[in-house]
């Protein structure tokens, strides 16, 4: 009984390559944007376009230098890659019963911030770090996929909420960054 399948060791490399892998050569499209998943409380997960984020850190609380008389959610200065920069409590700022332990090591999303309006003509780019209890890795999401958040989101989140979108059967809100970015300018 012959096979119509050539066996392996009589095909040459590069047909041997495309029986073996055949996704390489045949890839699937890569479809939507990709975001930073980050869990704010055991039910509240939120993403940040990838395009806005700079670095993830660990850092230690020892890292961020306290600043007197701020507001609570902001937990200090910090820097990083030679840039200084406030770093704040995301789920305190959106005023999520979330808790920051104070544990030995913050995760920190650091974000591209629009820069102050002013006279000169200046393109360095402002930074602003946002502590979360735990980033939770990227997600590819669908700009389609990206809808109006349902009356069910608590009304502090909506200054901030670009949509929600349902990523691996999970709600998402998917945050902006540029509102947060431009709420820190401002204050």
């Amino acid at each position: 009984m012959e096979s119509s399948v050539p066996l392996s060791q009589d095909l040459k490399p590069v047909d041997r390559l495309q029986q073996l892998l055949p996704a390489l050569f045949n890839p699937t499209p890569i479809v939507g944007d990709q975001f930073l998943r980050l869990q704010l409380t055991a039910d509240t997960t939120i993403a940040i376009a990838l395009s806005w984020v700079e670095e993830t850190l660990l850092i230690s609380p020892q890292s961020v230098t306290p600043i007197p008389n701020m507001p609570a959610y902001i937990l200090g200065l910090m820097s990083s890659k030679g840039e200084a920069f406030w770093v704040i409590n995301l789920g305190q700022l959106l005023e999520l019963p979330t808790v920051l332990e104070s544990s030995q090591y913050y995760e920190v999303v650091v974000i591209r911030a629009l820069p102050a309006e002013s006279d000169q003509d200046t393109t360095d780019e402002l930074f602003l770090g946002l502590a979360v209890p735990k980033i939770r890795g990227s997600i590819r999401l669908s700009l389609e996929d990206i809808i109006s958040p349902v009356n069910e989101v608590d009304a502090n989140l909506h200054p901030y909420l670009s949509g929600q979108a349902v990523a691996e059967g999970q709600t998402v809100l998917v945050l902006s960054a540029e509102a947060i970015a431009l709420s820190q300018i401002s204050d």
